[in-house]
């Protein structure tokens, strides 16, 4: 019989195999309650206080639900925290190391938590937010935490202590036991425009969802302009513009801003997304055509740039210093709602090469490969970010692109 016990008189279990066979214990029987939103506070309790009295009076006690999964390691987790008098955040931790199951769903674990009485705490008036930043240790996350880590405090996990691949009940347990009230999502998979990145990227965003609405946290979710890159020609984007997308990445960032949509209408969910145009700097070998460039010319080969049928293809490029100040600026006025961010200006890319050679004085030549095709160049419209942000781009092009072949040069000699 597959019981799995917590302690050694609370244990949870499929309900079929423990009512087959039954034993010398007391079974609750959560098979009444749903895997899913909707469970009653009453009710959950009433199974809760069975547990309860059931263990006091010296009985081992089984709680079961079909699988012994969700429902019964969460009301298990429930009859364990009151029982013993810790934390709920702390029993479902325990059933979690007991039972081996990390992925217990988050409609059950909120419907305990609410039983229980255990809401989400009020921040205390001029008290430091905790802020939780996935993806901190990539490129745009070291540039963003120096920004906040004087006015909030920062949780940065790595991934061996919270994989949000993986689901999204050990996230939520994060965010309860450090009492985030916010995350700012920025992890990506590292190599992101194949089609598995695209389902990846999916139920990555899901479990942060997911964990967010448990805990009430809100969102800050970092989009792209490739939400707009199926259409064709230049195009000023604001954020009325219906989102219009193609290629992997842009589809992942398409269909993770409807799945923020769908929370949005379905749960209480606070969440700001801010879509950036392409940003480059120190610290990134993106956008790739920028460092392709820039080998060549130091090289003094050829650089060789693309003409479309509708011209050259140009960019709305921001520099990461622009987007981390945007970034930081969304959380400390506490947006919600869609932002597009951007210079609003477009660089062609033959004028980007033209400039690399000049600016590191080679002779290379730029020459231009006609192709049979159309091309998107978006400039993003950053009006409502300026209103309600008080932000706007301060790193013209001509200004990062400098600084960063300065630092790349510099890199290479040391």
């Amino acid at each position: 019989m597959s019981i799995r016990w917590i302690t050694p008189v609370l244990g949870t279990a499929p309900a079929l195999e423990v009512l087959r066979q039954p034993g010398d214990f007391v079974i609750i029987d959560v098979r009444e309650m749903v895997d899913k939103s909707g469970n009653r506070s009453e009710t959950v309790r009433e199974k809760i206080d069975q547990g309860v009295q059931s263990l006091r009076q010296g009985h081992r006690t089984i709680v079961c639900c079909d699988y012994g999964i969700s429902r019964s390691n969460a009301v298990a987790a429930g009859i364990l925290s009151l029982y013993e008098g810790i934390q709920f955040v702390a029993a479902v931790k325990r059933v979690q190391r007991a039972t081996g199951e990390l992925e217990i769903k988050s409609e059950p674990l909120q419907a305990v938590r609410r039983a229980l009485g255990e809401n989400v705490r009020e921040r205390l008036p001029g008290s430091r937010r905790r802020v939780m930043v996935t993806g901190a240790s990539g490129f745009i996350g070291k540039t963003l935490l120096p920004l906040l880590e004087s006015k909030f405090d920062l949780l940065t996990p790595a991934r061996d202590e919270i994989d949000i691949e993986a689901g999204s009940t050990q996230l939520s347990v994060f965010l309860l036991e450090h009492d985030a009230d916010c995350v700012i999502h920025l992890a990506n998979p590292r190599v992101y425009t194949s089609n598995k990145a695209f389902g990846i990227t999916l139920t990555m965003l899901r479990n942060v969802l997911d964990a967010c609405s448990s805990v009430g946290a809100k969102l800050i979710y970092l989009s792209g302009w490739e939400v707009y890159s199926a259409y064709s020609g230049h195009l000023y984007a604001d954020e009325k513009l219906p989102l219009h997308a193609k290629g992997p990445y842009g589809d992942a960032k398409y269909f993770c801003e409807n799945l923020i949509g769908k929370y949005r209408d379905l749960t209480d969910l606070q969440c700001a997304i801010l879509r950036s145009g392409p940003v480059y700097g120190f610290g990134s070998d993106r956008p790739k055509f920028i460092f392709n460039f820039l080998e060549k010319a130091l090289a003094g080969s050829l650089l060789t740039t693309h003409c479309y049928a509708n011209g050259h293809p140009a960019l709305d490029l921001m520099h990461v210093n622009d987007l981390a100040q945007a970034i930081a600026l969304a959380l400390h006025e506490d947006v919600t709602g869609d932002f597009n961010l951007g210079t609003g200006v477009l660089t062609n890319t033959f004028k980007i090469a033209s400039d690399i050679v000049q600016m590191v004085g080679s002779r290379s030549e730029v020459k231009s490969i006609l192709l049979d095709a159309s091309t998107a160049s978006i400039a993003m419209n950053n009006d409502k970010a300026r209103k309600a942000l008080g932000w706007s781009p301060s790193v013209p092009i001509e200004e990062g692109l400098k600084s960063l072949i300065k630092q790349r040069i510099d890199h290479a000699r040391k």
